[in-house]
Protein backbone atom coordinates (compact mmCIF):
# COMPACT_ATOMS: atom_id res chain seq x y z
CA UNK A 1 0.00 0.00 0.00
CA UNK A 2 2.89 2.49 0.75
CA UNK A 3 4.64 1.43 -2.29
CA UNK A 4 1.40 2.46 -4.13
CA UNK A 5 1.14 5.90 -2.31
CA UNK A 6 4.74 6.54 -3.07
CA UNK A 7 4.26 6.24 -6.63
CA UNK A 8 1.55 7.68 -7.21
CA UNK A 9 3.31 10.90 -4.96
CA UNK A 10 6.31 10.72 -7.12
CA UNK A 11 3.83 10.80 -10.27
CA UNK A 12 1.97 13.49 -9.82
CA UNK A 13 5.23 15.10 -8.63
CA UNK A 14 6.59 14.33 -12.49
CA UNK A 15 3.44 16.06 -13.57
CA UNK A 16 3.61 18.74 -11.94
CA UNK A 17 7.54 19.37 -12.83
CA UNK A 18 6.68 18.67 -16.25
CA UNK A 19 4.15 21.90 -15.97
CA UNK A 20 6.18 23.92 -15.21
CA UNK A 21 9.05 22.81 -17.54
CA UNK A 22 6.45 23.15 -20.35
CA UNK A 23 5.24 27.05 -19.21
CA UNK A 24 8.60 28.11 -18.64
CA UNK A 25 10.42 27.26 -22.16
CA UNK A 26 6.69 28.99 -23.20
CA UNK A 27 6.90 31.60 -21.27
CA UNK A 28 10.55 31.73 -22.15
CA UNK A 29 10.07 31.88 -25.73
CA UNK A 30 7.78 34.46 -25.67
CA UNK A 31 8.70 37.47 -23.18
CA UNK A 32 12.88 36.45 -22.92
CA UNK A 33 14.49 39.24 -24.52
CA UNK A 34 17.33 37.33 -26.54
CA UNK A 35 17.66 36.13 -30.03
CA UNK A 36 14.99 34.20 -32.09
CA UNK A 37 17.99 31.57 -32.23
CA UNK A 38 18.81 31.24 -28.14
CA UNK A 39 14.59 31.46 -27.85
CA UNK A 40 14.19 28.59 -30.36
CA UNK A 41 16.75 27.12 -28.89
CA UNK A 42 15.03 27.21 -25.22
CA UNK A 43 12.22 26.25 -26.33
CA UNK A 44 12.94 23.17 -27.63
CA UNK A 45 15.38 22.14 -24.97
CA UNK A 46 12.02 22.57 -22.72
CA UNK A 47 9.55 20.59 -24.85
CA UNK A 48 12.44 17.51 -25.17
CA UNK A 49 13.11 17.51 -20.94
CA UNK A 50 9.06 17.94 -20.84
CA UNK A 51 8.85 14.83 -22.92
CA UNK A 52 11.45 12.56 -20.79
CA UNK A 53 9.68 14.06 -17.97
CA UNK A 54 6.31 12.39 -19.21
CA UNK A 55 7.99 9.20 -20.67
CA UNK A 56 9.06 9.20 -16.60
CA UNK A 57 5.65 9.89 -15.52
CA UNK A 58 4.09 7.31 -17.64
CA UNK A 59 6.69 4.19 -16.79
CA UNK A 60 5.82 4.96 -12.90
CA UNK A 61 2.24 5.44 -13.35
CA UNK A 62 1.63 2.06 -15.32
CA UNK A 63 4.27 0.53 -12.68
CA UNK A 64 2.04 2.11 -9.67
CA UNK A 65 -1.28 0.76 -11.82
CA UNK A 66 0.21 -3.18 -11.77
CA UNK A 67 2.26 -3.39 -14.60
CA UNK A 68 5.91 -4.00 -15.45
CA UNK A 69 8.21 -1.87 -15.88
CA UNK A 70 9.35 -2.43 -19.33
CA UNK A 71 12.68 -1.80 -21.12
CA UNK A 72 10.97 -0.06 -23.85
CA UNK A 73 10.44 3.21 -22.04
CA UNK A 74 14.35 3.46 -20.58
CA UNK A 75 15.33 3.00 -24.08
CA UNK A 76 12.90 5.53 -25.60
CA UNK A 77 13.99 8.14 -22.68
CA UNK A 78 17.56 7.74 -23.36
CA UNK A 79 17.25 8.16 -27.15
CA UNK A 80 14.65 11.56 -26.25
CA UNK A 81 17.57 12.87 -23.67
CA UNK A 82 20.68 12.14 -26.49
CA UNK A 83 18.28 13.86 -29.58
CA UNK A 84 18.10 16.59 -27.03
CA UNK A 85 21.63 16.59 -26.41
CA UNK A 86 22.78 16.40 -29.75
CA UNK A 87 20.50 18.84 -30.87
CA UNK A 88 21.61 21.36 -28.37
CA UNK A 89 25.18 20.95 -29.44
CA UNK A 90 24.93 21.06 -33.36
CA UNK A 91 22.22 24.50 -32.97
CA UNK A 92 24.97 26.19 -30.61
CA UNK A 93 27.84 25.45 -33.21
CA UNK A 94 26.13 26.74 -35.97
CA UNK A 95 25.31 30.00 -34.32
CA UNK A 96 27.78 32.34 -35.77
CA UNK A 97 28.51 34.13 -32.51
CA UNK A 98 29.81 30.91 -31.09
CA UNK A 99 32.95 29.76 -30.84
CA UNK A 100 34.29 27.42 -33.67
CA UNK A 101 33.89 23.49 -33.50
CA UNK A 102 36.21 21.53 -31.43
CA UNK A 103 37.74 18.16 -31.61
CA UNK A 104 36.37 17.46 -28.57
CA UNK A 105 32.76 18.44 -29.78
CA UNK A 106 33.21 16.94 -32.40
CA UNK A 107 33.94 13.34 -30.75
CA UNK A 108 30.71 13.88 -28.70
CA UNK A 109 28.59 14.17 -31.08
CA UNK A 110 29.61 11.22 -32.96
CA UNK A 111 29.48 9.15 -29.49
CA UNK A 112 25.94 10.40 -29.30
CA UNK A 113 24.84 9.62 -32.59
CA UNK A 114 27.08 6.11 -32.00
CA UNK A 115 24.71 5.47 -28.35
CA UNK A 116 21.41 7.04 -29.61
CA UNK A 117 21.98 4.28 -32.95
CA UNK A 118 22.51 1.81 -30.58
CA UNK A 119 19.51 2.20 -28.19
CA UNK A 120 17.18 2.45 -31.31
CA UNK A 121 18.67 -0.91 -32.71
CA UNK A 122 18.01 -2.39 -28.93
CA UNK A 123 14.07 -0.76 -28.86
CA UNK A 124 13.83 -2.79 -32.33
CA UNK A 125 15.16 -5.68 -30.92
CA UNK A 126 12.99 -5.54 -27.60
CA UNK A 127 10.18 -4.73 -29.89
CA UNK A 128 11.03 -7.68 -32.37
CA UNK A 129 11.17 -9.88 -29.52
CA UNK A 130 7.96 -8.97 -27.68
CA UNK A 131 5.75 -9.63 -30.81
CA UNK A 132 7.55 -13.06 -30.98
CA UNK A 133 6.62 -13.41 -27.56
CA UNK A 134 2.89 -12.52 -27.98
CA UNK A 135 2.87 -14.82 -31.45
CA UNK A 136 4.57 -18.30 -29.69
Amino acid sequence: MLEHVLLYVAAFALLVVGAAVLVVATASAIFHHSSWTERMIGSVEGILLFLIIMEIFITILSHARGGRIQLEFFIVIGVIALVRHILSVVVRLTIPTSQPAGRQQLWDLAVDAGAAFVLVAALAVARWSARRADVA
